[in-house]
């Protein structure tokens, strides 16, 4: 038991580049689940437990979380002249919208390693986002088939930000430079591009009001206290706008957008560059109690089976993941060497199958996802997974995906 436990935990850590792609059958891989919790003994697995379900909880990442946001056929800034729509051309490439299950805000590509900055009320609790760029043509328009998957690698609640990672995203994508504190003024003018109240990559100007040392504020559902060095500003911000940069004339960054202080007008303010940088090299998490968000308790995971399938082709291990008293997912290595190693998924105990993830290259890496969200029979989406991991890094829908792989046939 503790063998293939052990195996188990392998098969949905490691990382790869994605193998071949496929319009295969995966009604092949389909059926449901007869067995029940009670014929074999009861295993926690605590340290699978948080990486399945959350993976099994994809569904928002496809659907609920476009629902605020306004696709436009044309992406432009309102420039003022040439050297604004410079600035805009070479920086909204790095600007990207991001998307969770309720909101959605804005973020900077920071690094060339799959970074993002944005503030910490924009992820919120969520350890997942969606993250979608702009289009390398202005009347390109932009589809739920664009997201690509944000982890939340560290927050600091205290200043309002997050550092989100990538496991891929567009290439030939130049991070925004970071400046510094020399570049803050106040009376100079500052830029800004973000998504407010989606409509999306938003051009603003303004100019620096004032710098203000250790200044508090709260907002969010939580109604958290924040604390940090803010630049108040004229630029413009709304709902959508926070996270995203703040822009001296060289293009650099030099705050963070986060919030304006009621209905006022000109009243705006960016957490500022220094206290992004000592973001950045804290190795931990911060938040602005010295107690962490406390944990809900959870359902303990139970291994339903474990054995050879009922035809002796496969060796299977099942789990009841819900606390149903029956299975809902499974781990299928065949024992024929062509065939995929799968993991298949009942997500809303209907008895029948919704997910299924496939490991063309039966290394205990995973390659390739089907979903059905709505739950209706049907395919919905297909999922990429070129890191290996069991959580697919972007989407496409199954449709779209049939035609277009029939297509290069």
């Amino acid at each position: 038991m503790k063998k293939l436990c052990v195996s188990l935990i392998i098969y949905l850590t490691a990382s790869i580049c994605l193998g071949q792609s496929v319009v295969s059958t995966p009604s092949s891989y389909q059926s449901g689940f007869g067995r029940q919790a009670a014929t074999t003994q009861s295993t926690q697995m605590a340290d699978q437990e948080a990486n399945l379900k959350s993976a099994l909880s994809d569904r928002f990442m496809l659907n609920q979380s476009m629902a605020n946001f306004k696709f436009t056929e044309n992406i432009h800034a309102k420039s003022r002249g040439a050297k604004e729509v410079a600035l805009f051309r070479t920086v909204s490439p790095a600007v990207v919208l991001i998307t969770t299950e309720d909101s959605l805000g804005t973020g900077s590509l920071i690094s060339s390693k799959g970074e993002l900055l944005t503030n910490w009320h924009v992820v919120g609790s969520n350890k997942e986002v969606g993250v979608i760029f702009k289009p390398e043509r202005d009347t390109q328009k932009v589809t739920k088939n664009d997201i690509y998957r944000g982890v939340v690698v560290k927050i600091d609640q205290v200043a309002d930000l997050a550092l989100i990672k990538l496991v891929e995203w567009p290439a030939n994508r130049q991070p925004v430079r970071l400046g510094g504190s020399d570049e803050i003024s106040i009376g100079s003018d500052v830029h800004a591009i973000g998504h407010p109240r989606g409509e999306s990559w938003t051009y603003t100007k303004g100019v620096i009001s004032q710098f203000r040392n250790d200044y508090q504020w709260s907002g969010g559902k939580e109604a958290l206290k924040h604390k940090a060095d803010v630049i108040q500003t004229q630029t413009p911000i709304n709902p959508g706008n926070s996270g995203g940069p703040l822009l001296a004339e060289s293009g650099k960054m030099i705050g963070v957008n986060s919030f304006k202080t009621g209905d006022s007008e000109g009243l705006n303010f960016a957490v500022s560059i220094d206290d992004v940088k000592n973001f950045l090299s804290r190795k931990t998490d911060r938040y602005s109690s010295s107690t962490e968000q406390a944990k809900s308790s959870k359902c303990e995971w139970k291994t339903v089976y474990e054995g050879k399938s009922e035809d002796k082709a496969s060796d299977v291990i099942s789990f009841d993941t819900q606390c149903s008293g029956k299975a809902d997912l499974e781990i299928v290595k065949p024992i024929d060497a062509s065939k995929p190693f799968y993991l298949r998924a009942d997500r809303n105990l209907d008895g029948k199958i919704d997910l299924l993830v496939l490991s063309y290259t039966r290394n205990e890496k995973w390659s390739f996802s089907y979903w059905d969200n709505d739950f209706d029979g049907k395919w919905d989406a297909v999922g990429f997974h070129p890191d290996g991991e069991l959580k697919a890094s972007r989407f496409e829908d199954y449709q779209a995906y049939v035609a277009r792989t029939a297509k290069s046939k």
